[in-house]
């Protein structure tokens, strides 16, 4: 999942303080948006993405390339601020390669974000 995850362009790995969990976790950004995040818990990894109800989870739920199951695990997953945190065991490569279709789609939402902000401070 981490080399999937480097080899998007403009994505680097940061270690963030998990206050929750009170541990130290990798976390995959691309510029100031963090894509997800991971935690090696007793019982296995699981990734960890948010999603906005508004923003990324109608493109989620419309994503071809993104499995059913994890279509139905983001829409069923509660947001009761507008933010879910959608959490994902990871126990085999293709899980890891099921949930890199929803980094693959968080990820084209940013990057469409970023050009249309350098767009707008170029115009």
């Amino acid at each position: 999942l981490q080399r999937m995850a480097l080899s998007l362009p403009e994505v680097e790995e940061r270690a963030v303080y998990d206050g929750f969990c009170r541990e130290w976790t990798p976390a995959y950004y691309a510029g100031d948006r963090q894509l997800f995040h991971v935690h090696n818990f007793p019982t296995g990894l699981r990734a960890t993405m948010f999603v906005g109800v508004r923003t990324l989870e109608p493109s989620i739920l419309q994503a071809d390339q993104v499995a059913p199951e994890l279509r139905v695990l983001v829409a069923t997953t509660s947001g009761p601020r507008g933010t879910k945190q959608v959490r994902v065991p990871l126990r085999s490569l293709a899980d890891a390669a099921a949930f890199m279709e929803l980094v693959r789609v968080k990820w084209g939402l940013e990057q469409g974000r970023a050009g249309n902000q350098k767009a707008a401070r170029a115009g």
